[in-house]
Parts: structure tokens; C-alpha cells; sequence
């Protein structure tokens, strides 16, 4: 890892200037900066505080390394996070030592943000890793290359300024555990927050403390603190927050001269008290964040003007194992008598039919995490054009419930979604749109011609009209074959082990099998997760009923041999998208827990079905997923193809066999299927016998 950096430029000078067009509104030259460390009087209580400490204590010990390595904590130098610092260092001196403090200057803080940081650094002997937005230094950099913070997109602001600065430490770290300053009484989205998130590897020590502890601790420990707690806005008429970060607000700024907390009200108020009184009591971006009623909760004044309540850094980083988002998705309703009520308010009915049961499967149990129902029509229009959805993560194709009319259906209506004559969902429907198909084609398939079975499908089969909103689970959609969820397969894999997830959506012959073994190897002491999908796909493939039950034979025939392997089965309607349905395997396998994704050549392509030429190139797929690799914290793992010399009765690379001059044995697709008609035989060395017994038996039927 490279050597930590110091503070930024702003606090060496004239770096200051370029932030005052905030400062100066809210809270202006900061009082003697020690003078949040005095000690005051203790309002916890003592016994309780000690508990939180002990649990504190217990959690490190549990979850974080003696040597602190590849542990990574985010600061953002508000009181919380610094109390975490002063907490390391009394107790855990050499654990502090060694992990990381990473910082992000966004360039949008408080300057009595980084002066806060200065005193945490000095104070604890402990320099944090500084990031900044990529290849900007001041402000005025920032404005040139990525434009004003105030006409960004929130959504955009948030992953330049801090999501991808974030990524980067992440990676120059090496971070295996990430700790943050989170608590359970900061916010509703909070309220159940675990300490320690083991799908994450996440550990949240401070999540039992409440603000009271925290300015307790504070207080008696002699912590060092932001200034700006230290002002109070006195008003004669309540302000709205989304208007608090304006200049020239008409309050009365008063420097208490210490934290608001440690003053009475009456020295919060002044004589005689105004209407309303403000003040600080959490830091973010200066345009984001603005003082609040002494009794509200830090996070009320964060992200005004926007529909978000947490940082990027925490939704928006992603962790290899943990599901898309951060969180798995689970929309099943658990109380029968919501769920029949919810049946009872629907006012249309719609019979699913299998593609669209596919993709109810996948929302529903979370593997389109973070989805929360079918897209709307800002979702679809962003996941379309970029790839990202409204809040940019990342989603490699849409997501849509098409119609071929929308008569009498209204925004609002609750839609009964039935399979197979049974109630599987409610949608609340928010969107009713009319898609323009020919971008979506193109955008998503790279073509608008009907020689693709996708867009040929847009025209013939898929709707006129699409209709989104949220999903209530009734009962999961049953399929002629066996599915899991995320959540079951999750439950089946080692703790601390990696996941290689293989996808594939025909029977599995020798070369593949090798393929697999390669892959199990490579990624030292890991799990190999066999996931094909098993619903709808182009024709001329293998039906799925036909194709699991090969994938139940193989797993018999090699289970004692192959104990690390597993098997589990996804129905999901293949798009044929090349590389964008490569990004969407890679999500969903990541919501199944995998840490690593394998693509081979040509993954999820598709032919012409006139000319017979390829709509992508052969390692497009490939290449698509090693660029967002580190971003959706999925490792992929890319093989050539695997052939088989005779020579040698092996299989090799197939670099490798040209490299040496090898002979290779070759049977086409084509030439396979004729031999299983005329019931000749198979060459041993391209498919398993269980698995040609079972697609010889199937005949004709067992193709699409």
C-alpha cells in the first residue's frame, strides 16, 4: 500500500478561500479550536456508558484482526467517528496502529471539518488515507471538470465526490473488514442495524451508543469535536430546512463558545428566547447540510433537498459476497391477513406468463437486488441509456411487467400478478408508459434488427406498454422445476470462503466441466457455484426441465469427487444481450453470494438467424465485466476455450494447443444433436454418458 497521505491543500493556507461562499453563511471564523475539548459536566450515566464500551470492546475483539490489517474504518470526523478513534487508541492501541482511517475530502466541507480532523490526527497519533474526487484538487477543479454542485445531479455528485474516491482507498487498502461510525438512533433506516454484517463484512461498534453516549464520551474523554457545534441560529420565524443552506438568512448567529450540549437552554436561547433556535449537530457537504432543533436527530439536517438519507459510501459501495445495494431484497409478505388484504384491494387481474414469472422470481426473493418491483419509467429510462439506475448503480438490462393494454388501469391501482391460475403478487403500480422499442434495442442489444431472437421478441411478443412499481409478495411463482433463492443458497456456502458462480444455460459437457475444475483451482480454497438458468431462452436450446434434470445426474455422478462444488437453479428468461446481460448475471450471482463470476468466450451471444454471423464479439462479454469488476465487487474469472487433444487425452487451453501444434478433436453443436437423433455414438471425451442417456431419452422434445 502506498504511503498515507496528509490533509488536504485546504488546510495549508489559502485552500480555505475557495469555501467561503458556505462558511460564511452558516458558520463563519471558527472559534479557538480546543475549545470543544473542555471537559463538562457528564450527562450519561456512567454505568450505561460503561456497557457500551464493554460491548464495544467485546466486538472488536470478536471481528477485527490483533494487527489491524486490511481493516478499514470511514471517518467523516463527526463526533460519532471520533469517539471511535479515541475508543481504538485507549483500548486497542496496536489494532488502530494498523488498519486504515480513510477520509474523503469531497471538497464541499466544512472547513471546521478538517480542522477537526487535524486535532483527531494529532491527538490520536494516527494519520488517515485522504481521497478526492479523481483528478481534482480544489473546488475550482472540481466546478472545470464535473460542474457545480448545485446543477449536478444528486445522484452524480454523490458517486464523483465520494463513492469512487472511496472505491479507490478501498482497493489501495485491501480491505477485508469495514467498519463504520453508523447507530441505531441516527435514523428509521437504521433502527436495526446489526453490529456486526456478515455478508458485508461490515462492523458497526458504535451501533448500541445513542447521541447522549456519544456526547458523554465526548465530554469526559476530552474528545475532539467539530466547532461549528459551538454556534446557535436564533430566529424570530421557524426557516424550512431545504432553505437553511441559503446566504443572508435572516437568524442571528451567536458563538456559544462551547458545544451546544454542554449549555443550558436558556444559554442556547439567549435572553429573551427567540421563536426558534438552531445548530449543528452533523457535518457533511456544505450544501447538503444545515443546522437543526437541538431535540432532532443529527441526520434530520443531512441531504436536504434530496430523497436519499444515506451516503453513497454505504449504499453504493460494494463488498465482495454482499448482495447488490447492500441489501438482499426480500418482498415476500409474512402476515396472511396483510397478504390477503392486499389481494382483496387489487383492482386488475394479470396472468403472468413464464419470462414474466421469471423476473417476478427474481424481484420477489431479492436476486434482482435492489429492485423493489418492476421498473418505472425513470429506472427503465436510465438502465436503458446508462446502464445505471436513477441512484447509478449499476443494472445491466431493464426489468419490465409489458401489457398489450393498459385500458382502465390508473397510477395507483394495486394489479393482482397470477401464474398458473395462482396469486403470486400485488403491484402497487406508480408508472403506466408507452417504451420507445427501438432504443431499447439498441441501447441494450447493440441492434434493431429482427435477426436477433431479443428484439424479435420486442416486436411480436413483449407488450405495448409497461407498468411499474413496487412488488408485494403473495407466493413464490412454481416452476416444473426446482429453484432456489438467494437467501437458500446463501445459506448453503462456507462463511469466509470465496464463491466462483458459473452460468450457463445448456446441458453441461466435459469441456465445461473442465472448465469449472480450472476455475475451482485457481481461486485457492474457494466454493464453485453451478447456476444455470432455466427458463426461457432462444430457440434451438435445451428446455429446462430437460436440461436439470442432466445437471441433477452430473451432480450425483461427481459429487464425491467434487465436494466443493454446488448446484442451484435460477428462473430467469434470457435476453441473449452479450455483454450487458453479463453485467446482469454478475448481479444476480453476486445476490447469491458469489465473490467471483466466470465468463468464457461468447457468454449469453446470439447468432443472426439469417446470416448465421455473431451479433457480439467473442470476448466482448469478457472484457464488459472486467471493467466493472471492481465496482460491483465481483472478480471475474475469464478462460478461452477448452479443447481436447488426443494425443495427450486432455483437455488444454486453446491458445495452448495452438502454441504447441496439438491436433484437436472437434464435434460441433450441429453434429452433436444429429448423432443424438440417429442414435450414434458420442466420443467420450465431449459428453458425460448420464447426461447423453438423459437428452437421448428426451428426444426431439428435449429441444426448443
Amino acid at each position: 500500500m502506498s504511503s498515507v497521505k496528509t490533509l488536504p491543500a485546504l488546510l495549508r493556507g489559502a485552500g480555505h478561500a475557495h469555501q467561503t461562499r458556505f462558511a460564511k453563511t452558516q458558520l463563519g471564523a471558527s472559534s479557538a479550536l480546543l475549545s470543544s475539548c473542555r471537559v463538562a459536566r457528564f450527562s450519561s450515566s456512567s454505568s450505561d456508558l460503561q456497557q457500551k464500551v464493554d460491548d464495544f470492546r467485546r466486538a472488536v475483539e470478536k471481528h477485527l484482526p490483533a494487527d489491524g490489517k486490511r481493516a478499514v474504518f470511514a471517518t467523516a470526523w463527526l463526533a460519532t467517528d471520533n469517539v471511535f478513534v479515541a475508543l481504538m487508541r485507549e483500548h486497542f492501541p496496536e489494532v488502530l496502529k494498523g488498519m486504515n482511517l480513510v477520509a474523503i475530502d469531497t471538497l464541499h466541507l466544512f472547513p471546521t471539518t478538517l480542522e477537526c480532523a487535524k486535532l483527531v490526527e494529532e491527538k490520536y497519533g494516527k494519520k488517515a488515507l485522504w481521497k478526492a474526487p479523481n483528478g481534482v484538487t480544489t473546488l475550482e477543479e472540481f466546478m472545470a471538470k464535473y460542474g457545480d454542485c448545485e446543477e449536478l445531479d444528486s445522484a452524480d455528485f454523490d458517486f464523483v465526490s465520494k463513492v469512487e474516491p472511496f472505491q479507490r482507498a478501498l482497493t489501495e487498502c485491501e480491505k477485508d473488514v469495514l467498519i463504520t461510525g453508523r447507530r441505531m438512533d441516527q435514523a428509521a433506516q437504521r433502527i436495526s442495524l446489526d453490529v456486526w454484517e456478515d455478508g458485508k463484512r461490515t462492523l458497526n461498534p458504535m451501533a448500541g451508543f445513542s447521541w447522549q453516549d456519544i456526547t458523554a464520551y465526548v465530554d469526559k474523554y476530552d474528545v475532539p469535536v467539530n466547532t461549528g457545534h459551538n454556534f446557535a441560529y436564533r430566529c424570530d420565524a421557524p426557516i424550512e430546512a431545504t432553505k437553511r443552506h441559503l446566504p443572508n438568512l435572516p437568524w442571528k448567529k451567536v458563538d456559544l463558545g462551547k458545544p451546544f450540549w454542554r449549555c443550558s437552554e436558556a444559554e442556547i436561547k439567549g435572553t429573551p428566547p427567540p421563536t426558534v433556535t438552531y445548530v449543528f449537530k452533523s457535518f457533511g457537504d456544505m450544501h447538503t447540510t444545515v443546522p437543526v432543533e437541538p431535540h432532532e436527530s443529527e441526520r434530520t439536517g443531512r441531504f436536504v433537498r434530496q430523497s436519499k438519507t444515506e451516503c453513497g459510501i454505504h449504499t453504493r459501495t460494494t463488498s465482495a459476497g454482499a448482495p447488490h445495494g447492500g441489501n438482499l431484497v426480500d418482498l415476500m409478505v409474512k402476515d396472511p391477513a396483510q397478504a390477503k388484504a392486499l389481494v382483496s384491494a387489487a383492482v386488475q387481474t394479470v396472468e403472468l406468463n413464464e419470462r414474466q414469472a421469471c423476473d417476478v422470481f427474481c424481484l420477489l426473493h431479492g436476486a434482482f437486488s435492489p429492485l423493489t418491483g418492476f421498473m418505472d419509467e425513470k429506472q427503465y429510462t436510465t438502465v436503458v441509456k446508462d446502464m445505471r439506475l436513477p441512484e447509478k448503480q449499476l443494472f445491466g438490462l431493464p426489468v419490465t411487467l409489458d401489457l398489450q393494454t393498459v385500458d382502465g388501469l390508473k397510477v395507483g391501482d394495486k394489479v393482482l400478478l397470477k401464474y398458473k391460475g395462482e396469486d403470486v403478487a400485488v403491484m402497487e403500480a406508480s408508472s403506466i408508459y408507452k417504451p420507445n422499442k427501438v432504443v431499447e434495442a439498441m441501447e441494450c442489444y447493440k441492434t434493431s434488427s429482427l435477426e436477433h431472437p431479443s428484439v424479435e421478441a420486442l416486436v411480436a411478443d413483449i407488450g405495448n406498454y409497461y407498468v411499474g412499481g413496487r412488488l408485494h409478495g403473495i407466493s413464490s411463482p412454481k416452476f416444473p422445476y426446482k429453484v432456489q433463492t438467494p437467501a437458500e443458497v446463501r445459506a448453503t456456502l462456507p462463511a469466509g470462503k470465496d464463491v466462483v458462480a458459473f452460468q450457463n444455460r445448456n446441458p453441461i459437457h466435459k469441456a465445461h466441466f473442465e472448465l469449472l475444475k480450472c476455475a475451482q483451482k485457481d481461486v485457492k480454497d474457494s466454493i464453485l457455484l453451478v447456476h444455470p438458468t432455466c427458463g426461457p431462452t432462444q430457440p434451438g436450446d435445451i428446455d429446462g426441465v430437460v436440461r436439470i434434470s442432466t445437471y441433477e445426474a452430473l451432480k450425483k455422478e461427481t459429487e464425491q469427487e467434487y465436494p466443493m462444488f454446488r448446484w442451484a437453479y435460477l428462473p430467469y428468461s434470457m435476453k441473449m444481450a452479450g455483454p450487458r446481460e453479463a453485467i446482469q448475471h454478475m448481479i444476480i450471482r453476486k445476490n447469491y453470494g458469489a465473490t467471483h463470476f466466470i465468463i468464457g468466450r461468447d457468454m449469453a451471444g446470439t447468432k443472426s438467424t439469417v446470416t448465421g454471423d455473431d451479433f457480439y464479439g467473442a470476448y466482448d462479454a469478457q472484457e464488459t465485466g472486467k471493467k466493472f469488476s471492481a465496482e460491483l465487487g465481483v472478480t471475474v474469472t475469464h478462460y478461452e476455450n477448452m479443447v481436447y487433444v488426443d494425443s495427450e487425452s486432455c483437455y488444454v487451453q486453446e491458445s495452448e494447443a495452438k502454441a504447441k501444434g496439438y491436433k484437436v478433436a472437434k464435434l460441433s453443436g450441429t453434429e452433436f444433436r444429429r448423432k443424438l437423433r440417429a442414435g450414434e455414438d458420442i466420443p467420450e471425451w465431449f459428453a458425460f454418458k448420464s447426461v447423453v442417456d438423459i437428452l437421448r431419452k428426451a428426444g426431439d422434445s428435449a429441444f426448443i
